[in-house]
């Protein structure tokens, strides 16, 4: 999968890593970093293993552990009314520690096992045996709000956190509108050429080297402790607090370094349910899931399905947007942090375009299929694939060039974007022009060998910069005048920890190897946020710059924190244009990128290295979205339950990467930085899917784009 002891382990490999660039690569590269099922606990722990349901959707009749009981190593069969009556849950608290009276997808936990070994707790959980009365299941998104369908849950706007209201229709989740659709309606009525496609996009998995891995102790001195994968310490905390009904202050989360994360590492059920076996047990619970597990069962990426209406006057100047988005939510909301994970998606599939009017109607449906959750830039590779989508067929049908028809429409500094708000910095013509002059240094897009077809295929995409977070810091001296950074954030592979001491190391004039950087526990620090929506640099350069402050205000003898409020300053836009030059042979389909051209809107790079790899792992994760990645959901089963059938993209996969850095942007927070860890990915597969359509002259409107989907195109089995 793609590749991320708390405390003083963290702290010991930071101190160890003597060259000045990340803290915690010598470690790694040697083998040495110990994540969570890695952690040795003295006197040893239990080991769970769960017992999941075969079945997408049905009542629960009954559960019979007495052969679990009897096998040997075996410590305790626990059932739901054996646990707390709380739910789990990010936001919306509506997933229960275990299934009691009904599941609602296949992979749902409904017992779990614990036993001195995990051998002993996967045999006897084979063991167990669950009565199980098969229910109708509904699993598609767009069937199950329809009225009259099969409710997931009979009144989802009964559980705390819920964003729905009674009488809102059987299944939704979440509902996002805007705009003005009587104005889309007008403007498209007068339209030169509209366009109107529908488009589709499958489950994901975030793809994350190290699975989901816990490990709880039970109170000691008034103090529950809990180890594991998580990004967001702080609310993991409180979200575990609020399902077990315990104060907070009495829950210490320990991250341990993360074997990557891209948006998969903020889920609260495992964690939720590994403290509540160890509070029964009585004793330390490790939780590891199997590779399997974890890609049949965890929060995958919402499949949706987007219908787009797009039309422009006879200069090819867009006249107005209609999106109307439905994302498959899977059986529990409880793994999405806020209300809903189409409000980033769709807000931003039309952010940096010129556009006199929208309509947008975006909705996440309750199914009996695996709960989703966020992926890196979460709702955006989805719907931004459908509007660039359209916005070549649209070019098509006007007789512009794809090219001519953006820069026409892409904002200039001043200008309103389509929701009304007044950017004063918009790079997109530069950003775009920059991608587009690269490219052609790469060859002709027409060339053909060998009966092969090729291919030019463009995109953009359009990102605000989120200022600064809140967040918190510490500063402890250390003998031989070194320092110590106490951290609220685990490592998540992106370095962030290695740009907190360049950053402190500027700011005191000091030597990056005089300063070692430590995760802190929740009980350490006051709080923060957690990684995601590319906050993490922004908001941690401004906290570095007040630490220094207070550093060089104290008598610098003993340790100094600071809690940095949220900034007010406004965001940044920044912009991501991508051109794509593929190759296909029409006999098979098989598509062959050749090269992936990244234009990247910038501000300051705080780390030229680290920054070149979120620009190429980015582009590789959107590479994989376009062409291979898809778990086969069918009939509420995850089909794809390895690598071999989910595939990621490997070395040989990857094309010719080339990135134009679009320099001297405004970013936010003293460091005056711009996003960056989610661009690449987003608009990667339209660029493909529109080079597809360039060299085959059929467009697939489904994603991934297979040889055998694309073939039945070509070959007149469907456009779609």
């Amino acid at each position: 999968m793609r590749s991320g002891h708390p405390g003083e382990a963290a702290g010991a490999a930071a101190e160890a890593a003597a060259a000045v660039g990340r803290p915690d690569a010598s470690d790694k590269a040697a083998g040495a970093t110990r994540y969570s099922a890695d952690l040795p606990v003295p006197g040893g722990t239990l080991e769970a293993a769960l017992v999941r349901s075969p079945l997408p959707h049905a009542q629960i009749l009954g559960v019979s552990g007495g052969q679990a009981r009897a096998a040997p190593g075996v410590m305790a069969v626990v059932t739901a009314g054996d646990l707390p009556p709380g739910l789990a849950g990010r936001r919306v608290r509506d997933m229960p520690l275990l299934g009691r009276t009904v599941a609602r997808f296949a992979g749902e936990p409904v017992a779990a096992v614990l036993a001195r070994s995990r051998t002993a707790a996967e045999s006897a959980a084979a063991l167990v045996e669950v009565d199980y009365r098969e229910l109708p299941a509904v699993c598609d998104p767009v069937a199950a709000l329809e009225a009259g369908s099969q409710r997931v849950h009979e009144a989802p706007w009964d559980y705390p956190g819920a964003v729905v209201a009674a009488g809102s229709g059987p299944n939704l989740q979440s509902e996002v509108t805007g705009g003005d659709p009587a104005a889309v309606a007008r403007a498209l009525a007068g339209a030169a050429t509209v366009v109107t496609a529908a488009y589709r996009t499958p489950a994901g998995h975030q793809g994350y080297l190290e699975p989901q891995a816990w490990v709880a102790f039970p109170p000691e001195h008034g103090t529950t402790r809990l180890w594991g994968t998580t990004k967001s310490p702080y609310r993991l905390r409180d979200q575990v607090a609020a399902c077990l009904g315990l104060p907070p202050e009495t829950l210490r989360v320990d991250p341990a370094p993360l074997g990557g994360d891209f948006g998969g590492k903020g889920g609260v059920c495992d964690a939720a349910l590994c403290v509540a076996l160890a509070r029964l047990a009585g004793r330390p619970v490790r939780l590891v899931l199997r590779s399997e597990e974890d890609l049949t069962a965890t929060d995958a990426r919402h499949p949706a399905v987007i219908r787009v209406r797009i039309g422009c006057d006879a200069d090819g100047r867009l006249a107005a947007l209609d999106v109307d988005a439905v994302f498959d939510g899977g059986a529990y909301a409880a793994a999405k942090p806020i209300p809903s994970v189409n409000l980033h998606g769709a807000l931003e599939c039309a952010l940096g375009y010129r556009l006199p009017c929208y309509a947008l109607r975006s909705r996440v449906a309750y199914t009996n299929t695996v709960p989703k959750g966020h992926m890196r830039s979460p709702g955006a590779p989805q719907v931004v694939f459908a509007v660039e989508s359209a916005l070549d067929e649209l070019a098509a049908a006007a007789g512009i060039s794809a090219l001519d028809l953006r820069r026409r429409n892409l904002l200039t500094p001043g200008e309103p974007d389509g929701y009304g708000h007044r950017w004063p910095e918009a790079r997109g013509r530069q950003t775009l022009d920059a991608a587009v002059a690269a490219a052609c240094r790469g060859g002709t897009a027409r060339e053909t060998a060998r009966g092969l077809a090729r291919g030019t295929g463009v995109a953009v995409y359009a990102r605000p910069t989120p200022p600064p977070a809140p967040t918190s810091l510490s500063l402890t001296p250390l003998p031989g005048g070194r320092l110590e950074v106490g951290v609220p954030v685990p490592e998540t592979g992106t370095g962030s920890h290695a740009m907190i001491r360049r950053r402190l190391a500027a700011e005191l004039g000091i030597d990056p190897s005089a300063v070692a950087v430590r995760q802190l526990a929740t009980t350490e620090l006051p709080g923060d946020l957690g990684v995601g929506a590319s906050r993490v640099t922004a908001g941690l350069s401004r906290a570095v710059a007040s630490l220094a402050e207070a550093w060089r205000a104290s008598a610098q003898d003993g340790p100094v924190l600071v809690a940095v409020p949220a900034a007010a300053e406004p965001p940044a836009l920044s912009y991501c244009a991508q051109v794509a030059q593929v190759e296909v042979d029409p006999e098979t389909g098989q598509v062959t990128i050749l090269e992936l051209v990244s234009a990247v809107d910038v501000a300051a790079v705080v780390s030229p290295r680290a920054h070149q790899m979120q620009i190429d792992g980015g582009a590789v994760m959107g590479i994989g979205f376009a062409c291979m990645e898809d778990l086969l959901e069918d009939g509420g089963q995850v089909l794809a339950s390895n690598l071999g059938e989910f595939r990621i993209p490997a070395a040989t996969d990857v094309p010719a990467l080339r990135t134009v850095l679009v320099t001297g942007g405004k970013g936010v927070g003293p460091a005056n930085v711009k996003a960056i860890g989610e661009l690449t990915n987003v608009p990667a597969a339209a660029a493909i899917a529109n080079a597809v359509a360039d060299a085959t002259g059929v467009r697939v409107r489904q994603l991934p784009v297979t040889a055998e989907r694309l073939y039945w195109a070509i070959h007149g089995r469907g456009r779609d």
